[in-house]
């Protein structure tokens, strides 16, 4: 297996493809466990996963049970909003119904066909319920899907009150009383989101990233249709930091919906990983839009990181295309050394930053951006031969060789993201070009180029990326490595198969060493 992973690596490069890596972290990252609700239901894509609503009363109860519905939805209160109450099945602003949280598990969970979604809107029902969960399916071997759902962090909600579930008590709870339940937790919202303002800020993304970072069991994240253009980069970060994460995409009667976000949202994210739980017509809306687009998921590449944070390794999160860079900050180093630049062949090492503004942030950071390192230590391979990039939130950098020879420029971004590449090129034993460019990712017209020349030897080595102490946050993503041999570039047929030959001998001693 190694062998052969070594054989793809080095014929993707002569392919002038982009080395795919995977994520491993030291830092303890939790090994996230994934969602039985496709295999229960026996289907590939969670479009096809069918959803009931409020299943508050024995009448929604028995129509779910009876009908071909796969999931029953349903809200559970303590009766009269009493400490010692009685778990009923109820949605503010009713604080009672005639269906106890007991009559429904005890009717759900000796179904063979049916999975259930409790919601909690206050923390004195969560333990109470978890306790009955726990007393009811004792002894059996309850197979059918089970999702504890809860606003556990404050989200877009500045027209009206709303109070979050305390997050803390809610995780330890579930974890204490049903660890293989499905944890379905996200951010309140208000009535009205039409307003441009309204959408997951990183603000409020970020705690929710730190949280499942700590957490084993499946996680889905219940996400607003109309709030998913507007937060594209903050869901596609969440869905980044595990392929195991689910989003379930949800929506009120009296949302205005453009179903092309959520065709967009398909089009890039694995079927697999996505519930949709919309009104009918809205639904219907989005089937209309599927049929007249194609649906392609594009699969991002990963850079393999090794992670180590300053005190938290919460403040280092490393996911399958990216690194969170946040409080006291830290570094990460790859996996795998990068490949020597030879005579006639140039590499590129590409990626992009964003400077994230948090709320109540004073002044945005810096990252550093090393090549040629021998390990997390950020020391050269070879002696003065360490490239380094710093690159400052407005857009100032500086790239230097072994903090000799050094060369500045400045870049203009008004949203902070930026697109880096570092380039190096070899065309005698002697003398190599090592050249960056920094362009704002909003307006590629902005951009700028400096370059340096040293003699050296070619120069293999880690690539490493650290921060100090940030006030708000740095996202670096899409970060590629690609070799190319020119020399192989419109070759003869003969000379290819040559040059391929040369390369699968490389990966052989690659392996073997």
């Amino acid at each position: 297996m190694r062998m052969a992973t070594s054989i793809f690596v080095l014929l993707a490069t002569y392919l002038g493809l982009i080395y795919p890596f995977v994520i491993s972290v030291p830092c303890k990252m939790i090994h996230h466990a994934q969602d039985d609700i496709l295999k229960f239901f026996e289907v590939t894509d969670g479009n096809d996963v069918t959803w009931l609503h409020a299943v508050n009363s024995p009448e929604l109860l028995e129509q779910g049970l009876s009908g071909k519905t796969m999931m029953l939805e349903a809200d559970v209160l303590m009766r009269n909003n009493m400490v010692d109450g009685t778990p009923v099945m109820a949605h503010p602003p009713a604080v009672d119904s005639n269906l106890t949280l007991q009559t429904f598990l005890e009717k759900t969970t000796t179904s063979l066909s049916k999975g259930i979604k409790l919601d909690f809107k206050t923390i004195q029902v969560v333990e109470p319920a978890l306790k009955m969960i726990k007393n009811v399916t004792s002894g059996q071997q309850v197979t059918n899907p089970i999702w504890l759902n809860a606003d556990i962090l404050p989200g877009p909600c500045y027209d009206e009150v709303c109070v979050p579930v305390d997050h803390e008590r809610f995780l330890s709870l579930c974890k204490s009383y049903y660890p293989n339940a499905t944890l379905s937790i996200s951010w309140t919202t208000g009535n009205n989101m039409t307003a441009s303002k309204n959408y997951y800020n990183w603000s409020q993304v970020l705690p929710m990233g730190k949280l499942v970072s700590q957490i084993a069991q499946p996680i889905t994240f219940p996400f607003r249709a109309n709030l998913v253009q507007r937060s594209w980069d903050q869901l596609q970060w969440l869905l980044d930091l595990s392929e195991e994460f689910t989003v379930t995409i949800w929506s009120s009667t009296t949302d205005k919906l453009d179903p092309l976000d959520l065709v967009a949202l398909r089009n890039n994210v694995s079927f697999k990983r996505i519930y949709y739980d919309l009104p009918p017509d809205q639904e219907k809306a989005f089937e209309d839009a599927l049929k007249s687009n194609s649906d392609i998921v594009k699969k991002k590449e990963a850079f393999e990181w090794k992670a180590s944070a300053a005190k938290d390794c919460q403040d280092v999160l490393v996911g399958h295309n990216s690194v969170m860079f946040s409080g006291q900050g830290g570094t990460v180093v790859s996996e795998k050394t990068l490949y020597k630049v030879s005579n006639g062949a140039f590499s590129e090492f590409t990626g992009n930053v964003s400077f994230i503004k948090l709320d109540g942030a004073r002044e945005s950071g810096s990252v550093t951006i090393k090549l040629h390192v021998k390990d997390e230590t950020g020391e050269a391979v070879l002696s003065g031969q360490v490239v380094s990039l710093l690159l400052h939130s407005d857009g100032n950098f500086r790239l230097s060789i072994a903090e000799n020879d050094m060369k500045e420029g400045s870049v203009k971004s008004d949203k902070g993201e930026f697109n880096f590449k570092i380039s190096e090129d070899s065309t005698d034993t002697e003398m190599r070009t090592v050249k960056c460019e920094i362009t704002a990712r909003e307006n590629h017209q902005s951009k700028a180029t400096v370059s340096l020349d040293v003699k050296s030897e070619p120069a293999g080595g880690y690539a490493l990326i650290t921060t100090g102490v940030l006030s708000d946050a740095i996202l670096v993503r899409d970060v590629h490595f690609a070799v190319a041999l020119p020399g192989l570039a419109g070759c003869s047929s003969l000379r290819c198969y040559f040059g391929i030959i040369s390369l699968v001998v490389m990966a052989l001693f690659h392996s073997f060493v």
